[in-house]
This record gives structure tokens, C-alpha cells and sequence, in this order.
């Protein structure tokens, strides 16, 4: 299974055989669709077929969390397949070459295909920290000659390596690029709303109390109709009170979004996140009240966990998580919770050398 979530070359005949699966969409509201077969993906909706009956069937883009293919072509799943293995050079490369030879003229059985392919590109780069690529092929998929719904997604993950690369004026004008091509096709609201999200999200005017006024506006505009833009903006709100040290808040914002998680990968990498800083501060002041405070400093190592473990793509958080475990289990005291915690420290500056959760990590790593 691959999840939408190599050099030699492979013939046509191969590049096209796959095992007689079914696909399966999972939905904004938690519920999945299974047993399904992936038709096309459209800007505004998904066409799948029913494995039991021959009418098909469509769902909204913006109904759709994400969708695990089991029937793709033979080169597109060894592409996955390396990525698993974190192989990236590999999987670039065949995705490249399925592009090659199929870029202008779709494989019949498969015409989502390579929006599909373009769309991976950027997930292989997001996943491996290379941000500069990550807006290279999102403008790639972006000119491309058919809309699909995996346009909607590479403008979202530009506007993100955008910030990342803190290239504040490119990122203003991709926001508004967005947010006039949803207006543009007439994209339904959860478009509207991620568009307006991101331009309270990517404001570098709004701090403070401002700042969770307008995500405020933009949770309740999302209510119950979109999921997804509320509890990512609810990350963002407590993320605001974690700065300003206001942790009561800030845990109980994130445990709201933990407790009703519909939401992609990032978003609940970030509550997880957040509630780890949180659990992680409130151990270190009953360590200065007490003394001691190894099970509180425990509730916290499991949240960093997750995101290390669950969400080990999302590199927003990944290295934080992977430090404040560390320091977490070095805190609870025992041997084996050192060693973890140097096992940690380890991978963390071996994995993402360039971040500060690294600089911060070799002060902390010590010899085995």
C-alpha cells in the first residue's frame, strides 16, 4: 500500500502492470469511501467507481483529506516505494521518468496519473527539506495544462517552503495568487478558507491577541463546515499563547484539536507539538517546586513521540520533538531513558544537521 500519502529503466509493458486492488478516500469528516476505483481527480471534484456497481461516483475536493491508491502504475508505486525506504534520489528519478514518457499523453488506465507524479515531486522535497525544489516543481504542477485538485494542493505547499525559506515578499504575492485563483474557478469554501487562513497565518503585522483575533474569524467562518482550516487555525491560535507563556491556554486549545482530530498530518503534528511544550514546561516548574517530576516529564516525552514516530515526514516539528524527547527522557533519569535520549540527539544532528533543534542537541549528546 502507498500512501498519497530508481535509475534503470523499466518497459511500457511493466510501467503499467499493478495488482487488481481497490483505492480508498479518506474524507474531511473522519469517515473513508473503500473499496473504490480512482476515475479522475478533477479541480472540483474526485470521480471514483464503486467496486460493486458499474455508475460512478463523484466527491468534492474539498471533502477529501486524502486518498491511498493501490492501482497506479508500476514506476509510480516503486516512486513511493523508495520514499518509504527514504531513498529520494531514487524516487525522484522515476517519478522524472514517468514524466518523461507520459507527461503529454497520460497512461489511458490512469489519467490522474500525472497531476499525481507533479504533485509527489513536491512531497519528496517537502520531505527531505529541500525547499527551493519544493517551489520549483509546485510552479511546474502549476503550469501544467489541466487544473486537478493536485493544483489546489501545490499552491498551499509553495506558500509553506515559501515561509520557510523566509522569502517574505514571494511568499505575500503566493498567498495572494491563491486566494485570487479560488475566486477565480470558484472553488468552494474550504478553498475560500484555507486562502484566508494562510493570509492571517503569513501576516507579519498581526502578533498577540490581534493575531488570535483574526484566526479566531477564520475558526469560526470554518465551523462545522470545514474541519480541517478550524483545527489548523486552532493549532496556530495556541501556538500565539505559547509564546506569550500562557500555557493553560495554550493545552487547552491543543487538546481540543486532539480530542476532535479532523485533520491532516501537519496540523496534528503541531497540536502533538504543542502539548508536548506544554506538558514539557509544567514538569520543568514542579522540578523547581518538588525536586522531581519524572511522570510529568514522561506525558510529555509520548507527545513528542507521536510526532517522531506518526509524523516523521513533517519537518515543521520533527526536529523540536526529536530534541525535547531527548531532554525529556534525560529529565525521568534512569539509564535506558538516556540512552534513548542519546539515540535521539544522534539522529536528530545526523538527520537535520541545519536546525537549531541540532545546534541545540550537541551540547546535550554525549559519547556511547
Amino acid at each position: 500500500m502507498r500512501n498519497l500519502s530508481l535509475f534503470p529503466l523499466i518497459p511500457i509493458s511493466l510501467l503499467l502492470a499493478s495488482p487488481s486492488l481497490a483505492d480508498r478516500i479518506f474524507k474531511t469528516d473522519g469517515s473513508t469511501l473503500d473499496d473504490v476505483t480512482i476515475v479522475s481527480e478533477g479541480l472540483d471534484e474526485v470521480e471514483y467507481k464503486p467496486s460493486k456497481g458499474r455508475k460512478k461516483k463523484t466527491i468534492g475536493t474539498h471533502e477529501v483529506l486524502s486518498i491511498v491508491f493501490e492501482k497506479m502504475p508500476a514506476q509510480l508505486d516503486s516512486a513511493n516505494a523508495a520514499i518509504d525506504d527514504e531513498l529520494y534520489g531514487d524516487a525522484i528519478n522515476d517519478l522524472e521518468e514517468f514524466l518523461g514518457r507520459f507527461a503529454n499523453k497520460p497512461p489511458r488506465t490512469y489519467p490522474w496519473a500525472v497531476p499525481y507524479a507533479l504533485y509527489r515531486l513536491v512531497e519528496v522535497y517537502q520531505i527531505s527539506g529541500e525547499y527551493p525544489s519544493v517551489v520549483t516543481a509546485a510552479d511546474r504542477l502549476l503550469a501544467a495544462p489541466t487544473d486537478s485538485r493536485y493544483t489546489i494542493l501545490a499552491h498551499l505547499a509553495k506558500i509553506e517552503a515559501l515561509n520557510f525559506m523566509a522569502d517574505g515578499a514571494n511568499l505575500k504575492s503566493s498567498v495572494a495568487a491563491f486566494s485570487a485563483f479560488v475566486a477565480e474557478k470558484s472553488l468552494p469554501a474550504r478553498w475560500r478558507l484555507e486562502a484566508e487562513l494562510r493570509g492571517v497565518l503569513f501576516d507579519s503585522n498581526l502578533r498577540g491577541s490581534k493575531r488570535r483575533d483574526k484566526l479566531n474569524d477564520v475558526v469560526a467562518a470554518a465551523g462545522k463546515e470545514s474541519p480541517i482550516v478550524k483545527n489548523r487555525a486552532m493549532v496556530a491560535i495556541g501556538e500565539s499563547f505559547l509564546k506569550e507563556k500562557k500555557l493553560a491556554d495554550a493545552e487547552r486549545t491543543f487538546t481540543k484539536v486532539l480530542d476532535d482530530p479532523k485533520a491532516d498530518n501537519n496540523t496534528l503534528a503541531g497540536a502533538h507539538t504543542g502539548l508536548g511544550d506544554c506538558l514539557y514546561q509544567k514538569a520543568l516548574k514542579l522540578k523547581d517546586e518538588n525536586g522531581d517530576a519524572p511522570e510529568e516529564f514522561k506525558a510529555a516525552a509520548l507527545e513528542y513521540m507521536r510526532v517522531v514516530v506518526v509524523y516523521a515526514d513533517q519537518l515543521q516539528y520533527v526536529p523540536k520533538a526529536m530534541f525535547y524527547a531527548g531532554r525529556s527522557f534525560q529529565e525521568i533519569g534512569g539509564p535506558e531513558d538516556e540512552l534513548r535520549a542519546q539515540k535521539l540527539y544522534s539522529k536528530l544532528v545526523r538527520t537535520y544537521p541545519g536546525s537549531r533543534a541540532a545546534k541545540e542537541a550537541k551540547s546535550f549528546r554525549r559519547r556511547l
